[in-house]
């Protein structure tokens, strides 16, 4: 008897006489094996028919092709459709994993009915994991279902394939929320929160992205954020999955409660010692040595009575034992006080414990601190100091009195009070000199495992994000940032911790990544439910991130929320309700501003001042243009009486020159506008060939000066979006007029400053980045920087090094540390730097180059390292390197390497924005650093070695090489 299975390929393919189909007919009707074969056999040749694209249910389009395609016996055929029908059933649920009763991820896919989570710890060694069932894999490119395709290995943890099969299924909420949980899965929770959100704008109540999303904050440790998350996903009542939901959000809110109880039950137990009413908390230090080392000071300054000091001997000598028993500080410190105490230090202590309870203000802190230095109680004195606001610290008596301590934990405190005194002053960069070292010695310990309390690592590492922040170093800002607010959850400190968050949401916004702005924010409302304090500088950072993505609406909504508190408005959201004067006022708008303007104006803080005028100035401008202008050019008087070392006064400035020049381009008074632009440069008048350009939020202005002299705008005040990479921003028209010249200067005021491509590669044009007139060239050396010995982790292959030329100085190999080419860049005329260009948006915000490692470890040059360098010999700068030409939007100043070194003293930078071809960087630099040596205008003869190189080799890299001047 023959093997009937083995008739299976020639009955489908139509090849067996009729006598044989029908036996073998008979056969399939009771055959298992043979029924399996045949579906695959059926799917995979409707697919290859295209069958599938009919628009007819799945059942019918099967039987329509079987019996178009094969001799099969009616009654077969509808056997054979059914159970096809029924075979791709069960494998797309084999492919989503629904064969079993729980699910092995915490993850949640679209469509995804709820299963039990019973996560793995890992698959049985040596088991791979099972391969994707291929009729459901081809049933699914069928349909173009590329989500349920890449949830199939999302659940099998093949994050490279799943996201292959996300990238090619375009936008939509399920897309999204299937991106959110390929997120999850790769550990980017910020990633994750951004989709979920995207995914929400578009359905705002998709229960994948809400589930997602909960997850996301939850691995940002914001755990109310999370439950308020999860508790939206419970709202939906899905059977299985809203029971989990809340099972989630309650754990959350019990750790949560868990933790602000233990705080406030810490600090309340320090209170009371202070107060006398029970013994030093020294349990204190087994959750945090920090806060231990905080209560012990404030216990010490509230001890008035030899015999209240006597107490603390042995708390002293048991905190002094935890820390390592280096040297006895805190001894020293109660033996201290002991010795100088005098009658009158009891009043003293009652009266630091009564400030410290009641939240005094700067004159009461400063009359405590004057009357314990006549007293001689300089511990009083020193705590009582350290609540003084910056403006008013006397930081030299602080320092003398922290140092005196001879506590290596005051003289901490020292530098931080010293660095905030700068910040105040303007100074962040002077602020970070003084931080870094102590941030340094903090990553030293943390790599041997034997960090100090003395050292306040934590205290460092905020004021290092703060004062990064006020430089709009953002990546820096951040980095610091979340290091900090690790040790703060690590130590139990909520106070430090929702400050972080605060200040990491600012940073997020700064970056434009509204989505965790919002998470941040979301944790710190959470937290703090009833405080109108922290809504103000959460509603108005959201507000601001809305403004900056052209959101009006959303940043309507977020100020209208603080009518609830009754209390003047924050400068961030007075600058928001100003910018909603153009587009969604409000009657009470206003009142608010001047309200807000006598409370700001009232605190006395010089740089203040002026960006309160521009503010009121640049809401006026709308209603009233009279009223707006002479309010602005009080703003810019203002602005200029104000000590440089600050940067509110540069910044009312600049931005009330925006809102003069756009107002006058919205009304098509382009000569005006032009007058303006030069008026803030300084400049008597526009030079011809010149092109102009300034965007603020849905609004830009182009103009262009012909050869001439004639002038020509283009205003758009209704963009809908913020301006985009590669967006061409000057019009056919304007490009028309300056087409004729022979070298255009491009003048782009932030955030336009430093971007490249303004203008086309075919023309010559150089981005002008400095005011004032250019500086000539010096005559020191031609200083080269080639084959440093970049560092072997980063895996960056070795690049060729330029050929030696007479008389140049050549820095290579170790030698080319970042402050050995800064030295030699001081006096040269020339600077070249054929080296790696860096993109890492968490290193910093532009690119930096990749040097020879200090002893201390550091290998890159980035533009913060530049800024603080004056450049004597107003070198020809050459940025060999892949993205040098790299610039941070700011709203105040382009931030990037060229930007930094023409505002450090070079006369002109020559940088890539892109990739270099290691093997064609000479063949195309050196021709064109003779043209410019011989004489040749910088631009025109730039223009001319990209007209030739892509005559040669076609469009590369050489298109993206723009100069600044």
């Amino acid at each position: 008897m023959s093997d009937l299975h083995a008739d299976l390929p020639p009955y489908v393919d139509g090849e067996l006489s009729a006598e044989a189909a029908a036996c073998f007919g008979d056969h399939l009707a009771g055959c298992a094996q043979c029924q399996r074969e045949l579906r695959d056999l059926v799917y995979l040749d409707v697919a290859a028919a295209r069958a599938l694209e009919a628009k007819e249910p799945p059942r019918e389009r099967v039987l329509r092709v079987l019996k178009g395609r094969w001799r099969v016996p009616a009654a077969v055929t509808g056997l054979m459709a059914a159970a096809a029908g029924v075979l791709l059933a069960l494998q797309v649920r084999e492919l989503r994993m629904l064969d079993a009763s729980t699910r092995p991820l915490e993850l949640r896919l679209p469509r995804q009915p709820h299963q039990r989570l019973a996560p793995s710890r890992g698959a049985a060694e040596g088991q791979a994991e099972p391969e994707l069932p291929l009729l459901a894999l081809q049933w699914l490119k069928w349909r173009d279902d590329g989500v349920t395709i890449a949830g199939g290995y999302l659940l099998r943890g093949q994050t490279q394939a799943a996201r292959q099969w996300l990238d090619r299924s375009g936008p939509g909420a399920d897309v999204l929320s299937a991106r959110a949980a390929l997120d999850l899965l790769a550990g980017k929770p910020e990633d994750a929160v951004r989709d979920a959100d995207q995914a929400l704008r578009l359905q705002d109540r998709h229960p994948a992205a809400l589930w997602n999303r909960a997850l996301a904050l939850r691995a940002l440790e914001l755990p109310l954020a999370a439950a308020q998350a999860f508790e939206a996903a419970a709202a939906l009542e899905e059977p299985g999955w809203a029971e989990e939901a809340r099972g989630a959000a309650s754990r959350l809110r019990e750790e949560s409660e868990r933790r602000r109880r233990s705080f406030a039950a810490g600090k309340e137990q320090c209170r009371a010692a202070m107060r006398g009413e029970r013994a030093y908390p020294l349990e204190l230090a087994d959750g945090s040595p920090r806060l231990a080392r905080v209560c012990f000071y404030d216990v010490l300054r509230a001890s008035g009575t030899v015999e209240a000091l006597a107490a603390l001997e042995p708390v002293a000598a048991a905190l002094d034992a935890r820390s390592g028993g280096r040297e006895p500080a805190l001894a020293r410190d109660v033996a201290a006080a002991k010795a100088g105490a005098a009658a009158a230090r009891k009043a003293l202590s009652l009266a630091y414990a009564r400030h410290f309870e009641g939240g005094a203000g700067a004159e009461e802190w400063l009359s405590l601190a004057g009357a314990a230095r006549a007293a001689k109680q300089p511990d009083i004195e020193l705590g009582a100091l350290y609540w003084v606001p910056a403006g008013r610290l006397d930081v030299e008596r602080y320092r003398a009195l922290a140092l005196g301590t001879k506590d290596p934990w005051f003289a901490v405190v020292a530098e931080e009070r010293a660095a905030e005194v700068d910040g105040h002053q303007g100074q962040p960069l002077r602020a970070l000199d003084r931080l870094l070292p102590l941030e340094a010695r903090c990553r030293a310990a943390d790599k041997l495992g034997d960090v100090r309390v003395e050292d306040r690592c934590l205290t460092v590492e905020r004021a290092i994000a703060y004062h990064h922040a006020l430089l709009h170093q953002t990546a820096e800002a951040k980095e610091a940032g979340l290091r900090a607010v690790a040790r703060a959850r690590v130590e139990g400190d909520l106070t430090v911790e929702i400050g972080l968050l605060e200040e990491l949401a600012q940073v997020a916004r700064l970056r434009e990544e509204l989505a965790v702005a919002r998470a941040y924010l979301e944790e710190v409302l959470a937290r703090a439910p009833g405080s109108c304090e922290r809504a103000e500088f959460a509603r108005a950072e959201l507000a601001l991130a809305h403004q900056r993505l052209l959101d009006v609406a959303g940043a309507r909504r977020e100020v209208d929320a603080l009518a609830r508190c009754d209390q003047a408005p924050s400068l961030k959201r007075m600058f928001v309700l100003a910018d909603l004067q153009r587009s969604r006022p409000r009657p009470e708008d206003e009142a608010v501003l001047q309200r807000g303007a006598e409370v700001i104006r009232a605190r006395g803080r010089a740089g203040d001042q002026p960006l309160v005028t521009h503010v009121l100035g640049r809401a006026a401008l709308a209603r009233d243009r009279a009223l707006g202008e002479r309010l602005l050019r009080q703003a810019i008087a203002e602005a200029e009486h104000v000590s440089s070392t600050d940067r509110a006064p540069g910044k009312a400035r600049l931005y009330s020159y925006t809102a003069l020049i756009l107002d006058a381009g919205r009304r098509g008074e382009d000569a005006g506008a032009l007058s303006l632009f030069a008026e803030e440069r300084g400049w008597a008048s526009p030079p011809p060939c010149s092109v102009w350009m300034t965007v603020d939020d849905e609004r830009l202005l182009v103009l262009a000066v012909d050869a001439g002299g004639k002038v020509l705008g283009r205003y758009d005040g209704a963009r809908r979006r913020p301006v985009a990479e590669g967006e061409v921003l000057v019009p056919p028209e304007l490009l028309s007029a300056v087409r004729g010249c022979p070298a255009v200067q491009v003048i782009a005021r932030p955030p336009l400053e430093g971007r490249p491509g303004l203008l086309p590669p075919d023309l010559a044009w150089s981005e002008v980045v400095r005011l004032g007139a250019a500086s000539s060239p010096g005559s020191g050396p031609r200083v080269v920087v080639a084959s440093p010995s970049q560092p072997a982790s980063l895996g960056l292959p070795r690049l060729s090094a330029p050929r030696p030329s007479p008389g140049e100085v050549r820095l290579e190999g170790p030698a080319a540390t970042p402050s050995r080419v800064l030295q030699a860049a001081r006096s040269a005329s020339v600077l070249e730097l054929h080296v790696h260009g860096l993109q890492d948006p968490e290193v910093a915000d532009a690119s930096s180059l990749v040097l020879s490692p200090e002893p201390s470890g550091r290998f890159a040059l980035a533009a913060r390292d530049v800024r603080k360098e004056s450049l004597s010999g107003h070198p020809l700068v050459v940025l060999a390197a892949c993205h040098s030409g790299d610039t941070a939007a700011d709203l105040e100043q382009g931030d990037g390497l060229p930007v930094a070194f023409v505002k450090a003293g070079a006369r002109a930078v020559l940088a890539v924005n892109g990739r270099v071809e290691d093997p064609q960087s000479e063949q195309f630099f050196r021709p064109l650093l003779e043209r410019i040596q011989s004489g040749a205008p910088p631009a025109v003869a730039l223009r001319d070695s990209r007209v030739a190189w892509r005559r040669e080799h076609g469009p590369s890299w050489a298109d993206q090489v723009t100069l600044f001047e």
